[in-house]
């Protein structure tokens, strides 16, 4: 069960890389906007659905929905995270003071970040959460300041970013292993 949690959270953490890739192929325009914006047919049981071409007017619409696609990714990681750390009995514990506690913490807020409005997540810190969340990370401590945060749009940078978000992921695969 622990590896299956475990290649969940790969592939979620996969599915993020790929979206970050495609938001930079379209940012740098090495995926061609006409190639890309064809018709396109699904052929279902009932009915076909068809795709027209010139969805996407322009390279901005391209890269809006490569961000979209990243912001939603990032929702989804942080769902099987949480759903990873439930599975393995590690639920979250507001009174849990340690790094291992406050990581825990952590992602279950990002989580209810994003489970309320996906493409606007927002902090949802009630009184009762620690105001301020230090992390022992392996490169450095996260120090989050949640007293600022209620009701805020999540960012990615909130946490220090990417490098942060994947640093976290291995330490959650570390603590379901």
């Amino acid at each position: 069960m622990k590896s299956e949690l475990i290649s969940d959270i790969n592939q979620a953490f996969l599915h993020l890389e790929f979206t970050i890739k495609l938001l930079t192929y379209m940012k740098r325009r090495i995926i061609d906007k006409d190639e890309f914006d064809t018709n396109i047919v699904i052929t279902g049981k009932k009915r076909n659905i068809s795709f027209n071409d010139s969805a996407f007017n322009t390279y901005d619409d391209l890269i809006l929905g490569a961000e979209n696609c990243v912001l939603l990714s990032v929702g989804f990681t942080a769902i099987v995270l949480d759903t990873s750390l439930q599975s393995v009995g590690k639920k979250h514990d507001l009174k849990n003071q340690s790094s291992e506690g406050m990581l825990r913490n952590l992602i279950y807020m990002i989580r209810c970040a994003y489970a309320h409005d996906m493409m606007h997540p927002k902090w949802k810190v009630g009184s009762n959460y620690p105001q301020l969340l230090e992390i022992q990370l392996q490169s450095d401590i996260l120090r989050l300041d949640l007293s600022t945060k209620h009701k805020k749009s999540f960012n990615i940078e909130d946490i220090g970013g990417y490098e942060n978000y994947f640093e976290i992921k291995d330490l959650i695969c570390k603590m379901i292993s």
